[in-house]
């Protein structure tokens, strides 16, 4: 008899292929950013449920959709086969047509299925399970990611790697699989062994119960044992048995009466499983992929023993896969679930929903928020939603009501775009109400938007209902309101990234409100009005105050130098590094940030005269090659200068 195509599995795994390269070329080219490769993966998705289950927290990359993929992917085991191995896995693919190169080029091996190496290297994938979990659990982030081959590929080797870690995973998959048939998949892959282990359902279904009685018994880290036991019994099954019991329910099934026992079906079979002597595959290795039913050329072998259902495992691993979106896109797990205080003990606890809190995108900074919230008298508990930028923040309503909730999330904030012209003595200020400004990432998109406006110098914006914006402008600029109203509800904004790209922002901001003759400011008022945020970064050194605080014993100076650049955000953010470095300086008692008479931004650095002098501050501390910072823990640490000074400095 003929051969027969298999056609869907081809049609599977080539699409999936097709689909993940179109999707990464487009978000290298086309796309306003790169592509998330790790959207549909389930090893990711069980990882970050692990994570969840563990810790009450998700991996900040992963979503529902990513999720439901994994759980899709058990389900699909347990009730059928390994569906996403056998027709969606790229590294599946990848490692299968390597292994058939290196066949043409006769110079693969075959490890016989059953011997002591086969058995002994499989403990491999199962070890590396234990540590990608543990990992992920215990730092609520996807370790995958640090070696993960198909990750590393998809991003061009710039995602979240650990260099090292890839380069030996890439040339596993690679190398292996050419020379030794189902390397990766057989012996190295963490989602295989996974898979294998809901593969044995009955142990599954009790060590899930275990973890539950465990937990209740209130077992410190119950979850690091019943993961060691879970991937210890699987390779022990799997070492032991090479086949499962009673799960999955739809095998491969051998008509014997018409099987010649050519073998063509074990030489076909990408895991190079005995299946003429086998009624039904139970084998661990197998995943339904029907190489085996389209090789043999007598037609003894169907997928659950009719013919009816031959293109029923590819047809079951779409279906799923489209389950996982569907569900993926209706459900959602938070990416924090905290509480606090006496949140149990609290009668008639109220939730407050907010959305669209573009500082919440990730988990740090959902941890971030809830350090804010933890702070704030009433509130008992917070949960946030990182796709949706969303929290649902637990509230005593006799304490706290939503109003004093949203002024304590707000940031007060003042932005300045422009020093006012040469000449110009004053500002025209507008007033404005505006909603949609909930948090300090609000204020960096609005600040993007109205930077565009020509004549706007910068603005100062501060809780109310809505909230209260004042626009220091330009008296020669004209802005109307329906310019204004134009420019500010948009439905995107665009702010310039690394790399010259454009980052595109989905916004919601409506002007509520319009006085355009709210007064005038004066230009120096404006400037130190701006400078506020800029000045808060003075500090004295508490040692070096203490220790040569006494004037009279210790005569001070104050040495001037120019730093122009303190304002941008760059050097804000390195800022801290520079007073720390010269905090450890003995004789070196403050910094004071300011603006002096030239509205120029400047430094003062208060000094001992009699251990310092503008030669040895110039070329000691200013040009210092690097900045020794003690750290919070008390280590030291040797940084790079983070900005440099241009002009010398004097003492006044």
């Amino acid at each position: 008899m003929k051969r027969k195509s298999n056609w869907l599995k081809n049609l599977l795994q080539w699409g999936t292929l097709a689909a993940i390269v179109g999707f990464v070329v487009y978000g290298l080219t086309l796309g306003e950013k790169p592509a998330d490769v790790e959207a549909y993966c389930p090893f990711g998705g069980l990882q970050a449920l692990g994570s969840y289950l563990v810790n009450n927290s998700l991996a900040c990359t992963m979503s529902m959709t990513q999720i439901m993929v994994g759980v899709m992917l058990a389900v699909g085991v347990i009730l059928f086969s390994k569906l996403f191995c056998g027709y969606l896995c790229p590294l599946g693919t990848v490692s299968e047509w390597m292994g058939r190169g290196g066949k043409k080029l006769k110079v693969s091996v075959e490890i016989r299925p059953g011997s002591i190496a086969d058995r002994l290297l499989r403990a491999v994938k199962y070890a590396l399970l234990f540590y990608v979990f543990y990992m992920s659990a215990s730092s609520s982030e996807l370790f995958c990611k640090n070696f993960d081959p198909y990750y590393a590929v998809a991003t061009g080797f710039k995602g979240e790697i650990t260099v090292w870690m890839t380069v030996i995973s890439v040339a596993v998959l690679f190398l292996g699989s050419f020379f030794v048939k189902m390397f990766w998949c057989k012996y190295i892959c963490p989602l295989g062994a996974l898979s294998n282990i809901f593969k044995f359902t009955v142990t599954f279904v009790c060590i899930v119960i275990l973890l539950w009685v465990l937990g209740l018994l209130g077992v410190a880290s119950a979850w690091v044992w019943v993961l060691g036991i879970a991937c210890l019994a699987g390779y022990l099954w799997e070492m032991i048995y090479l086949r499962s019991k009673v799960f999955p329910l739809l095998h491969i099934v051998r008509d014997e009466a018409t099987c010649t026992k050519c073998d063509v079906c074990r030489r076909k079979c990408p895991y190079s499983i005995d299946i003429k002597n086998l009624d039904k595959v139970k084998h661990i290795d197998c995943t339904l992929c029907g190489t085996c039913v389209s090789a043999c050329p007598e037609d003894s072998l169907q997928v659950g023993g009719k013919r009816s259902l031959r293109w029923l495992p590819g047809i079951l691993a779409v279906a799923l896969f489209g389950a996982a979106l569907w569900f993926g896109s209706h459900w959602e797990l938070p990416t924090i679930d905290e509480k606090w205080g006496e949140y149990e003990q609290v009668e008639g606890m109220q939730t407050y929903e907010i959305e669209g809190l573009t500082s919440v995108k990730c988990f740090g900074s959902s941890k971030a928020f809830s350090a804010k919230m933890q702070k704030v008298p009433g509130v008992y508990g917070v949960k946030t939603f990182v796709k949706r930028h969303a929290v649902v923040i637990s509230y005593d309503p006799k304490a706290i009501d939503e109003t004093s909730i949203d002024k304590a999330i707000f940031s007060p904030t003042t932005m300045k775009f422009a020093t006012p012209k040469a000449g110009v003595d004053s500002l025209s200020v507008v007033r404005i109400g505006v909603e949609g400004l909930h948090d300090k990432m609000d204020m960096v998109y609005f600040g993007a938007i109205l930077r565009n406006i020509d004549g706007i110098c910068g603005f100062d914006a501060q809780y109310d209902c809505p909230v209260a914006v004042t626009l220091y402008v330009d008296p020669s600029a004209a802005i109307p309101e329906k310019m204004l109203r134009d420019s500010i509800e948009v439905k995107e904004a665009h702010m310039l990234a690394h790399g010259g790209k454009v980052r595109v922002i989905p916004v919601h901001y409506q002007l509520k409100s319009y006085d355009p003759a709210a007064g005038r400011i004066g230009r120096r008022e404006f400037l130190d009005l701006m400078f506020e945020q800029t000045r808060d970064l003075s500090a004295p050194f508490k040692h070096n105050t203490e220790t040569y605080g006494d004037d009279a014993k210790y005569p001070k100076g104050v040495y001037e130098v120019e730093c122009r650049g303190i304002e941008k955000p760059l050097i804000k953010r390195s800022f801290p590094y520079f007073r720390g470095f010269l905090s450890l300086k003995e004789g070196i008692t403050r910094l004071d940030v300011a603006l002096n008479d030239e509205e120029v931004p400047v430094l003062r650095i208060v000094y001992v005269k009699s251990m310092w002098d503008d030669a040895k501050i110039w070329n000691e501390l200013l040009n210092a090659k690097v900045w020794p910072v003690k750290y919070k823990d008390g280590t030291l640490k040797d940084e790079e200068p983070k900005f440099t000074f241009r002009t010398e400095g004097h003492t006044l």
